[in-house]
């Protein structure tokens, strides 16, 4: 466990480390289905589940967009997608912090709307800048459900690690 006044210093490398890790364990999961599903780890979702109790709402807020750029400009080579996705995301999140925060049951079904949202966000900002082309019987058997069931396994097994690693108690 980080102390108190040293999250906010340590918290931007640690979420750095897992936007990198979301890319990798992606590759690694789309590569073990053959690149017929395409399940996406959203381990920084995650850390933004557990950190938000925690920092302040400028704090998250700032860490999203940066690193939403520095998603965009990494994966996509366009500035903006992911930005807008992880911001508006995060922002859902302070929305609903009260309830989150209750019980873990709560949190995994947070877990579940916020990869929902971040995911149809996203790929709806790419349909609009017709970056991408999908049906939606498509992006939910082949992207949505993938995605989401991976995620469910990300958070059984790191829910508690992120929530004691960022727990200012």
């Amino acid at each position: 466990m980080i102390p108190k006044d040293k999250v906010k210093y340590y918290a931007p490398f640690i979420l750095f480390f897992l936007m990198l890790t979301d890319g990798q364990l992606t590759m690694w999961a789309e590569n073990l289905v053959d690149n017929v599903y395409f399940p996406s780890a959203h381990f920084l979702l995650l850390a933004y589940v557990t950190m938000i109790p925690n920092l302040t709402k400028r704090y998250v807020i700032i860490s999203s967009v940066i690193l939403g750029l520095i998603c965009d400009s990494y994966y996509i080579g366009v500035l903006g997608i992911y930005t807008v996705a992880l911001t508006v995301t995060v922002v859902l999140m302070y929305t609903f912090q009260k309830v989150l925060d209750t019980n873990i049951p709560t949190a995994f079904f947070g877990m579940v709307i916020f990869v929902t949202c971040y995911e149809l966000i996203s790929v709806v900002l790419q349909m609009i800048f017709r970056l991408s082309n999908v049906g939606p019987i498509i992006f939910i058997t082949r992207t949505l459900g993938p995605t989401l069931l991976f995620n469910m396994l990300l958070f059984v097994l790191f829910y508690y690690p992120l929530k004691k690693l960022f727990s200012t108690a």
